[in-house]
């Protein structure tokens, strides 16, 4: 080999070497990256003895299209299983003892030992005082369950304000693949990144992709409506200023077409958008009209009747007095309003005698006119009310013909029959998410060791190239000393 081809020979070796050791680097520096993909260099023969690098983006559609779908699917469950920790919370603190269905208990178990000491004033008042902390104990309920549909109102605008930043985001990217791959330039950063992207908005809504020529591709939502195509579609939504129990919330549209949660895949749906949509407009909103039924019922059971009169709230009264509610009819937001009337409350001027009595609402209304200390024919009727069996709204669902203390036993078995189906769902999902990602990482990931022995093993060629190239110098200055 003469002294030029040697040269040549090892500065080829050297370039080789250099850029197989920029993608090794690269490798090692984007390990830690969630958007990288790995890049796979070969040296390829040229003409005239040369070499050049070939450089290769690693990444597994099917992969990535099952991990964007399990992470929709964690998205929604992962949603929900906050929101009905929320509602389960609302009452669980000292073992639910502050629950309607405990207080309705203690105020059952007050009431028989009032009908047992019928003359003792202190015992009705402690009846009554029960009474209201079973009546507060709905008003927050209330106020805690419209105050998680606003919550879920908010994200949802923040959810549709993400989603449409990241469109934006794609279609750039998007733009500079399809040019780029159009002209034969690299795009491996860029469909990095476009991957990336699809992961952040398959967690905020389920998508399903179709990609086309030119790495163009085309982003729909579970439903078939379309996300993106050529250009990001708009999805808009306007935010609810305050919840109540009967509110509505707002649709999610994309493009005009409304994006409901009941269009959505899985039990639980897929996305964040999803879950919160389901959170506002179903979870929530069933244990509202649970906690209505309750109050409505106890408005009913302790209410004032007389001969020839109208039956009017006496106990428990609310917003809607002196109207009665309908027999097993959801009254929206009645657990809300409810309270106990200042009639029987000693600190309000009333008399919690009352109770045993009646006729808060008038003469016409009262059962024992004597006032006799051992009259407790009442509030016998009373407590034999609590346990009887009552007709419920079927759209409560949580049972019928049942006494109401069943029935309040009943919504919270159900609401955490709900919770612990949606955790279960939810493990799952994060599992199946991880060995997604687990999948990705393996096939188009990096490994710090491999990489790191490569880069050893390239040190050492550059090494041994820098040798060559040095020796052949120094031939070269020689061979100038020796003619001159």
């Amino acid at each position: 080999m003469s002294l030029t081809s040697a040269l040549l020979t090892a500065q080829s070796a050297l370039n080789t070497v250099s850029k197989q050791t920029s993608v090794v680097s690269r490798n090692i520096a984007g390990a830690t990256d969630p958007n990288f993909s790995r890049r796979i260099g070969s040296v390829v023969s040229g003409a005239g003895g040369l070499t050049y690098l070939s450089v290769k983006r690693s990444a597994d559609e099917a992969l990535l299209s099952k991990f964007v779908e399990a992470n929709s699917f964690l998205g929604a469950s992962d949603t929900l299983k906050g929101g009905l920790d929320r509602l389960s919370g609302i009452y669980s603190a000292s073992n639910a003892s502050d629950s309607p269905r405990a207080l309705l208990g203690d105020l059952r178990d007050s009431l028989q030992l009032y009908a047992s000491q019928p003359g003792n004033t202190s015992v009705g008042e402690s009846t009554v005082s029960k009474a209201v902390s079973l009546a507060n104990a709905l008003n927050r309920g209330t106020q805690e369950t419209q105050k998680l549909r606003q919550d879920a109102d908010n994200d949802i605008a923040d959810s549709v304000n993400n989603i449409n930043t990241l469109l934006a985001k794609f279609e750039a990217a998007n733009n500079r693949i399809v040019s780029g791959t159009r002209a034969g330039a690299d795009v491996a950063d860029d469909l990095d990144e476009r991957d990336g992207l699809l992961k952040q908005i398959s967690s905020e809504i389920g998508i399903t992709t179709l990609k086309r020529d030119d790495n163009d591709m085309v982003i729909f939502a579970e439903n078939g409506v379309t996300l993106f195509e050529k250009s990001a579609r708009s999805v808009t939504f306007t935010p609810t200023s305050a919840f109540s129990a009967g509110t509505t919330g707002n649709e999610v549209y994309v493009d005009g077409v409304p994006l409901s949660h009941g269009t959505f895949d899985q039990p639980f749906g897929t996305g964040r958008l999803s879950g919160l949509l389901q959170l506002r407009d179903q979870t929530a909103p069933a244990y509202q009209k649970q906690l209505d039924e309750v109050a409505r019922s106890l408005v009913s059971m302790f209410a004032e009747q007389g001969t020839g009169v109208p039956t009017v709230p006496g106990l428990f009264t609310y917003s809607g007095a002196p109207a009665m509610p309908t027999d097993a009819t959801i009254l929206p937001g009645i657990a809300g309003s409810l309270k106990v009337s200042s009639a029987f409350i000693l600190s309000e001027g009333g008399n919690p005698s009352r109770l045993r009595d009646g006729g808060p609402a008038g003469t016409p209304y009262m059962q024992n006119p004597d006032g006799s200390a051992g009259y407790s024919d009442r509030l016998q009727s009373l407590i034999g009310a609590i346990g009887a069996p009552r007709t419920f709204d079927p759209e409560a669902a949580a049972g019928n013909n049942k006494s109401l203390l069943d029935f309040a036993a009943a919504s919270i078995s159900s609401l955490e029959e709900k919770r612990k189906s949606v955790t279960d769902t939810n493990d799952y999902n994060k599992i199946l998410s991880s060995r997604a990602s687990d999948a990705i990482s393996n096939v188009s990931g990096v490994n710090i060791d491999t990489e790191m022995q490569s880069l050893l093993d390239l040190e050492h060629s550059y090494q041994a190239s820098a040798r060559i190239l040095s020796t052949v110098d120094a031939m070269f200055q020689e061979l100038f000393q020796a003619a001159s």
